[in-house]
């Protein structure tokens, strides 16, 4: 006759009264299981982990006195961040300090923002101030600016300002000219907005400080591939060409963000 799982025979309960075979596995009951479940589903606070522009997203569904309590411990906690950061100006890169100043910095985590520039453009130097005061704002993140030709060699002047996103020794995203940061109105508010959209820093904004037309645009001017990169020159051909180091190849990215490990190189 067959067993059921779980049923032993007589022989086998004899043979672990004596001790010669393992005891039986305890069984949990499915109501036990289910219960356990239930009191654990309960302890977990699905607003706990919200960043400040999603708790704002509740607040049609939530009560005004729980979503206020949320904000302020998500102040508090941000605040507390900002005490033990270590940065809070813009520091400058060149290409020779670009792999350990930024890519480098950039791990575990840590935000990078490094601006690319030339002083003759106007809309360089409409993003200065507010990038500076964007600095002290969030000393968590490192800031960053350098001439564009001195860290990326033979950048357009067309593709600035360039702003190259940096985290966990990669280039994440690039933004290229003033459109997404309000244009001719980028204000360190407009700066703080983009960046909060982007997951880098947390805002208390509770709407767009970009004018319309910068807001609806949403960023187009951020499109990957902005600017490209140069390609690497090799001496001779044929079996020069599959000597190449292992490092070209592997930089040798679609992504067209420029990678670190080759700034500081000549092209």
């Amino acid at each position: 006759m067959a067993m059921c799982p779980g049923d032993t025979t007589e022989w086998d309960d004899i043979q672990r009264k004596f001790g010669n075979f393992a005891p039986k596995p305890k069984v949990i009951p499915q109501r036990v299981i289910e219960k356990a479940l239930q009191e654990a589903a309960e302890k977990v606070d699905a607003m706990d982990h919200l960043r400040l522009h999603e708790l704002t997203q509740l607040e049609d569904a939530v009560e005004e006195d729980t979503l206020v309590a949320y904000r302020n411990k998500r102040m508090a906690e941000f605040k507390k961040a900002q005490g033990a950061a270590k940065f809070g100006e813009v520091l400058r890169v060149i290409r020779t300090t670009f792999v350990r100043e930024v890519t480098e910095t950039s791990a575990n985590g840590q935000w990078v923002l490094c601006l690319l520039y030339v002083d003759s453009s106007s809309a360089c130097q409409t993003i200065f101030r507010p990038w500076e005061e964007a600095a002290k704002r969030f000393p968590a993140v490192k800031f960053m600016k350098g001439v564009a030709t001195e860290v990326v060699e033979n950048f357009p002047d067309s593709s600035t300002p360039a702003i190259l996103v940096y985290r966990d020794e990669d280039c994440v995203k690039q933004i290229i000219g003033l459109d997404e940061w309000g244009g001719s109105r980028c204000s360190a508010d407009c700066i703080e907005w983009v960046l909060s959209k982007e997951g880098i820093v947390d805002t208390d904004m509770d709407e767009d400080p970009r004018p319309a037309s910068d807001a609806a645009a949403g960023g187009s001017s951020s499109a990957q591939g902005a600017f490209k990169r140069a390609e690497p020159k090799r001496r001779g051909g044929g079996d020069d060409e599959d000597s190449a180091s292992e490092d070209e190849r592997k930089n040798e990215r679609d992504d067209r963000c420029y990678q670190s490990t080759r700034i500081g190189r000549r092209f």
